[in-house]
C-alpha cells in the first residue's frame, strides 16, 4: 500500500520556524482549509479541505506556512492557523476492527469504515488508542494514516 510507505518517511530534521521535527503529523483545526500552490496568500488555491481533524503530514516550513502532504499524497501549502497539534488518524482499511485492548485476541468494540477520522490518544508497540465520538479502542498502526509505523507517543 503506497500510503504506508509515504507515512513512514524518515526524520529529516527540525523545522526552522517551530523547531519541531520534520516530517510530523498534525490535523486540520478548522472546518475549511485551503491548500495553496505556494507559501503566500497570493498563490492559487489548489484544494479546499472541508473536514476538521483530517490528519496531514508537515514536510516543510516557511514563515507562517507549512508544506503538507495529505493521505492521497497531494502536497501543497497551508497557513499555520488552519493546522492544530492534536493527533488524529484516518482509517485506511474498510472493516478495520477497533479492539478493547492492544491485541488481535481482544474483544472487538467496533468495525470501522475506510476514511473514518478519530482522535489518537496514544500509540505504543504498533497499536493506537483511537477515539471516535463516545467509542474508543485499539487499532493496528498500519491501518491508519496519521502515524508512522513504530511511532510511539502519549
Amino acid at each position: 500500500m503506497a500510503l504506508t510507505s509515504r507515512a513512514e518517511a524518515q526524520y529529516v530534521g527540525t523545522g526552522p520556524e517551530t523547531q519541531k521535527p520534520l516530517p510530523r503529523f498534525v490535523s486540520l483545526a478548522k472546518d475549511e482549509a485551503f491548500m495553496r500552490r505556494g507559501p503566500t496568500m497570493q498563490h492559487a488555491i489548489e484544494w479546499v479541505y472541508r473536514r476538521k481533524d483530517l490528519p496531514v503530514e508537515v514536510v516543510a516550513e516557511h514563515d507562517n506556512w507549512r508544506k503538507v502532504r495529505d493521505y492521497e499524497g497531494t502536497i501543497g501549502w497551508m497557513n499555520r492557523v488552519v493546522l492544530g497539534n492534536e493527533r488524529t488518524g484516518m482509517v485506511l482499511v474498510e472493516g478495520a476492527k477497533l479492539f478493547r485492548a492492544p491485541t488481535p485476541d481482544a474483544q472487538v468494540v467496533a468495525l470501522m469504515e475506510d476514511g473514518l477520522v478519530g482522535k489518537l490518544d496514544r500509540c505504543e508497540q504498533g497499536w493506537c488508542l483511537m477515539r471516535i465520538n463516545e467509542t474508543s479502542g485499539w487499532i493496528p498502526q498500519p491501518q491508519l494514516y496519521g502515524v508512522r509505523n513504530g511511532e510511539e507517543f502519549r
